[in-house]
């Protein structure tokens, strides 16, 4: 969580906030990157604090691509206003993976983290996080998306090692 909000914190010339909002929310929600760049404003219920989405790793070939996420205030101001164009995407991200990778590199090293952090980390990091704060492993599996725990019992062991 310290190097979380040590990013949140950094800002950098040249940074692309857009990028650096989608990563952070991942951080807190597990989202993959192919579904965080697809979000639309219609996946938001702003007034129950809901965002649902399917997967798209496991859409069609599983019963559990859908994903429910209640939305913090963090999440809420990550994702902004609601908007009249529900269609239109949360974070307008410009960028191939490969880039968005080079670009969140550059914001890594500019906060002073000595790691090699790809997109997926923000995944590990939510899962990490919220079994080390206490939450229960079907919980935590459920928010992943992932459709059993045998997914989700390898961040245990990051938790028994810390």
């Amino acid at each position: 969580m310290d190097e979380i909000k040590r990013l949140a914190a950094t800002h950098y010339e040249g940074e692309d906030t857009a990028l650096q909002r989608a990563f952070l929310f991942c951080c807190f929600t597990g989202i993959r990157w192919c579904d965080t760049v697809s979000l639309t404003h219609a996946n938001v219920d702003f007034s129950a604090k809901i965002l649902r989405f399917n997967q798209q790793k496991t859409e069609g070939r599983s019963a559990h691509s859908g994903v429910t996420i209640p939305l913090s205030p963090t999440l809420l101001k990550l994702i902004g206003n609601p908007i009249q164009h529900t269609s239109e995407k949360i974070f307008n991200i410009t960028c191939y993976r490969t880039t968005a990778i080079t670009r969140l590199q550059k914001w890594v090293k500019a906060a002073g983290i000595n790691k090699t952090i790809t997109w997926h980390c923000a995944r590990h990091s939510f899962a990490v996080n919220v079994l080390g704060a206490g939450a229960n492993i079907k919980t935590v599996a459920s928010l992943m998306g992932h459709s059993s725990i045998k997914m989700t019992e390898k961040y245990l062991h990051v938790i028994d090692q810390q």
